[in-house]
């Protein structure tokens, strides 16, 4: 996932401005409905991950991250996130806050 979605915004930002983009399509409903479905993701994902993190000084930053960089930032969170995990851990262990975490 992170590295499709790292070659796909290098290529994109090759092509086009983000920014124009924005200016030519913002208004479009469908771009709107589609920011807002993106988004509403995001804060679901945000969620999983404070029930997950302790602490505010990784909530905080996590959460300025995804709303930034999307789900190049998820990505980031999953992979660190699973390499703390240990050698011998479920996809249960990886979903669910339990103390086989290193920290």
């Amino acid at each position: 996932m992170l590295a499709s979605m790292l070659l796909i915004c290098f290529y994109a930002g090759s092509q086009q401005n983000m920014f124009e983009y924005f200016n030519e399509h913002g208004s479009n409903p469908w771009f709107l409905a589609t920011i807002l479905d993106c988004y509403w993701g995001f804060l679901i994902f945000y969620g999983w991950l404070i029930y997950q993190e302790k602490s505010w000084l990784i909530r905080i930053p996590s959460f300025l991250a995804i709303c930034s960089m999307g789900n190049i930032a998820v990505a980031i969170y999953g992979l660190v996130r699973t390499i703390r995990l240990p050698v011998n851990a479920s996809f249960e262990d990886f979903l669910l806050k339990r103390n086989n975490i290193k920290q």
